[in-house]
């Protein structure tokens, strides 16, 4: 199977080391950000969040567009381009519990194209892909 690619300057990598599930949310535990984008990205503020974009992928699986709010507190810069986050959750009341659970192994795709500092106000959510730790590409419609 062909590995997923996306243009590298606009490449933004999520992992995590862990990941519990609740009701409507799940907690990443070792949260972190890597990638070419974190070049060009401003500095993050100590608590925020963006909107991940997950329809395209999981379209065939929910009933209505699937938008996952990332949040995240502490985020600490490391000397290996990394965001590291003291907490990280992501928050979808609707359909979190429907989708495939991720596990430690997988990791998202974060497509930052579109979110410069003079785009991002037009473009408020990022779309996202999950893949396996062999960088492909979860096809949930089994084709």
């Amino acid at each position: 199977m062909e590995k997923f690619s996306l243009s590298d300057r606009y490449r933004l990598e999520l992992h995590w080391t862990g990941i519990t599930f609740e009701e409507g949310f799940c907690v990443f535990e070792g949260a972190y950000f890597s990638g070419p984008a974190l070049q060009e990205a401003l500095q993050l503020n100590h608590s925020d969040h963006i909107m991940l974009d997950f329809f395209s992928q999981y379209l065939i699986l929910v009933s209505s567009p699937y938008v996952g709010k990332f949040e995240w507190e502490g985020p600490s810069y490391k000397n290996d381009n990394t965001i590291h986050f003291d907490r990280a959750v992501m928050i979808h009341e609707d359909e979190l519990n429907r989708v495939p659970k991720l596990t430690p192994n997988d990791f998202l795709i974060i497509d930052t194209k579109g979110h410069e500092v003079e785009d991002h106000p037009f473009n408020l959510v990022y779309k996202t892909y999950v893949v396996n730790e062999d960088t492909q590409l979860y096809n949930f419609g089994g084709k």
